[in-house]
Order: structure tokens, then sequence, then C-alpha cells
């Protein structure tokens, strides 16, 4: 199983316990036999897995509540989400660290300062404050614990998920996941991508349009002579504009996979993270704006696109480092500095082929060293390029100069009777899924990047 796997089977186990232990609270009672033995091999199961992924042992000793607020609050912070009761940004070594970290604002049209999101910043921290009913705490809320009930009707282990709905349901028959729990989602996209990974910047959108200023020129200095004036060269600025657009993911799943498959739901959330990511890379990389998407980095005005060869160029020996060597020059040679490159699996292992006529492999140039490396699927591997039809491209750049544009609310709808014109959900027993993500990309710099088009 994959790390995303092995986490979202965690969290199902501790979901599950927490729903057992919960529940006899509620109800003002001790756990009876049979829930005492799930509960501890639900905490059991969660360890073992804890041991898979990080080789540490589990939530230790101690009664119930303990062993279970402990394997929460590790699942937690594995994950990068606060648990109730921990101050933010974590312990106070990391709270100074990120205080002297440079934290991204902006300001908007009306002269408004709007903070930018780092990916260890959290959207559901970010977003306004949830409007809950009395005695719910959002970090209490399970997004996996919502969907199985939403999907089988069964609310008793997801009271609170429940009651935190407030009467949000759709025209269809379906729920609207409260924004509390659809920020996990955002943030486990964001945490997937390889653009926020890369330094990309969340924007938090309050609206479907959003305008900040950015510096196009800066101030030129220049040395004054005794009782000479001084020569002016005013600061000049521009605009980055957001529109947010929107992405959505549709999914049907039969109501017996919910009945029998206990981990479905954590399944359906690490899903949704991960294509809601790769296709906020494909876009953020290489949108054109066509369909109503963004316009990513490869077609963006200003960014420089360095055609390799007329028709495509297969790294070898003599020319693979030399030719990212030149595209990181080009970003230099404009005052940008490059910290990342996002290639295809098929060039990342291309250079780690790479040998001479003798067979030794060739040692990387430290201007290649100093970058960090992304590789996505999101990268195609079979772009035209002259008589080419197998060429890919990779992008360098500074991408902390990435601005993705985000509505901090993404929805998510579930129902068992929605219909389409190919037939329903109802009378095919299934549960219809659909998630819309608004989003936007921009960049705050263009020519502080640079698209090496046309790898063989």
């Amino acid at each position: 199983m994959t790390r995303l796997e092995l986490q979202a089977k965690r969290k199902a186990l501790v979901d599950q316990a927490r729903a057992i232990h919960d529940l006899a609270a509620k109800e003002k009672r001790e756990m009876t036999a049979q829930e005492i033995t799930s509960f501890d091999k639900y905490i059991a199961d969660s360890d073992a897995v804890k041991v898979q992924l990080d080789g540490a042992g589990g939530s230790g000793g101690g009664d119930r509540a303990k062993r279970l607020a402990d394997a929460a609050k590790d699942l937690a912070t594995s994950e990068g989400r606060r648990v109730p009761g921990e101050q933010p940004w974590g312990t106070p070594e990391s709270r100074e660290t990120n205080r002297r970290r440079e934290v991204p604002r902006f300001v908007d049209e009306k002269g408004q300062e709007i903070r930018g999101l780092l990916l260890e910043d959290s959207v559901r921290s970010a977003a306004p404050a949830a409007d809950l009913p009395d005695g719910i705490h959002a970090d209490e809320l399970s997004f996996g614990r919502f969907v199985r009930a939403a999907a089988t009707g069964d609310w008793s282990h997801a009271q609170a998920e429940q009651r935190a709905l407030s009467g949000s349901s759709d025209v269809g028959g379906g729920y609207l996941v409260p924004s509390v729990l659809s920020s996990d989602v955002i943030d486990l996209a964001r945490n997937n991508s390889v653009c926020f990974k890369a330094g990309a910047i969340t924007l938090p959108m309050t609206s479907s349009t959003l305008s900040i200023a950015k510096l196009t020129t800066d101030i030129l200095p220049s040395w004054k002579q005794e009782n000479q004036a001084g020569a002016f060269a005013d600061a000049q600025f521009g605009s980055v504009k957001l529109q947010s657009r929107t992405l959505m993911a549709l999914a049907a799943l039969s109501i017996e996979l919910f009945e029998d498959a206990p981990n479905i739901e954590n399944l359906i959330e690490v899903s949704l993270g991960k294509v809601l990511a790769l296709e906020i890379d494909r876009a953020a990389l290489r949108g054109d704006g066509s369909a109503s998407t963004p316009v990513g980095v490869k077609n963006a005005q200003g960014v420089t696109v360095s055609n390799l060869a007329t028709n495509g160029l297969t790294l070898v020996y003599s020319n693979a480092y030399q030719t990212f060597s030149n595209g990181i020059l080009t970003i230099l040679n404009k005052n940008g500095n490059p910290n990342a490159v996002v290639i295809a699996p098929r060039t990342k292992i291309e250079l780690d082929q790479l040998v001479n006529t003798l067979g030794d492999s060739l040692e990387p140039p430290p201007s290649w060293d100093a970058l960090e490396k992304y590789v996505t699927n999101s990268t195609p591997i079979n772009l035209t390029h002259g008589s080419a039809v197998t060429a890919s491209d990779a992008i360098l750049g500074d991408f902390s100069q990435m601005i993705v544009g985000m509505r901090m609310d993404l929805r998510i709808e579930i129902s068992r009777e929605a219909g389409g014109p190919t037939g329903g959900a109802f009378p095919n027993a299934q549960i219809w899924i659909r998630a819309m993500l608004r989003a936007d990309v921009a960049l705050a710099h263009p020519e502080f990047f640079c698209v090496l088009d046309g790898i063989l």
C-alpha cells in the first residue's frame, strides 16, 4: 500500500474507535464488553499501521480515552492538521521558526491586506469561523464519518456531523458537506500537488474575482553628485487578476460498496485529494485558458519558453544538464532565483540513467543540485514537437511567484436520489458524489519561470 493509502486506513481505524467511545460517552455509560473488544482492536490495528508508516510505536499505555486521544493527536500531526487544544504553529520552537519565515501578504484593489497560505498553513485554519451548533468543535468532525452516514443513512456514529449540517440539504435529496469538513479535502489536494510543494501560494478568495497589486518595475537608485539634483526613477505597479473557475469531479458508487467496505469513505477522501491535485497541477503548469481553465505557466505571457530543438531533443551525457543550466541562467538574468523544477517521470529516469561512453554516471552541476525536483504525471510525454509526437517539457521557476486563488468552500454534494440523462442514483441503488472547487492561477513574476520545451 502507498503511504497515502496507509494514512487513510489508519484514519478509518481511529474514526471507528472514536465512534464507539463517543457513543458510550453520549449515552453516559461505560462501553460494553463487545465495544471494548472492538475499540481495542481498532486502536491496536491503528498502532500496527503507524509502525508500517514510520517505524515508531503506537499510542502506548494508559486508559482507553488517553490512547484514543494520543492516536488522534499523532494522526492529526502526521496529516499536518491541528488537534483540539494545541496551540497554532506547533511547539514554541516551531512557532519561532515560522515567525522568522517570510509570510506572503498581498493587497487587493480595495487596499485590504490578504495573507497568503504556505503549504503548512491549513485551509481550515484560514477559513472563516464555522457556524457550528453549541458543543461541537470543528476539529472533532470527520469527513469520513459524514460521507458514510450520508451514503448509508445511518447517522448513529456521526451524530455530531449530522448536527453540523444545520439543514444543509440540496434539491436533489442529498447533502452539502459543511465547509469545515470540505476544507480537509482542499488541504489534502494541496498536500498532493507538486506546485504547492514547490512553493506556490494559496490566496483565499471571498468573491468570484480578486485583483492584487504587483511591482512591475523596481525603484532604480543612482549616485548623486554634490549640489546636483537626484534622478527620479519611480517604481511601477501593475495588477494580477484572479477569476475563480470551476473544477468539478463526479463519481457514482454502489450502496453495497459503502455497506461492505469498512474504509471506503476514507479512500474517497484520498481519491478526491489526488485527482483534484493532478488537475490543479496540470492547469497551473500548462493550462491554456480554454474551456474556462486557468492559464498555466507554459502559456502565460512573459514566461520564457525555450525550444530545445526543431524536432525535439534527446537528453544525453553531453547536453542534459547543460540544457537545464541554460534554463536556470535565463531566469537568473532576469533577477529571478529559481527554486524548483517539475518534470515527467520519464525525464527523471532518463537523467538517472545518463552515462558516458565508458558507462560512467554523470555528476550533476551545483545549479541542478540546488533545485527542488518534483515529478508528476501531469507533465505529458506525448506532446507534438515538430515531427516528434513523444515530446515532454520541464518547468523551472521560482514557485513562490505562483499564486493560486482559491475559494475556501469546496462544494461536495452526496445524493442517493440525483438523476441524469442516462439514469439516476435512486433506480441504480447508487451514491452520487459531486465535488466542485473554484480556483484560478496567476504568476506575480512570469519572467521568473522558464519552460524547456521538446524533451524526447
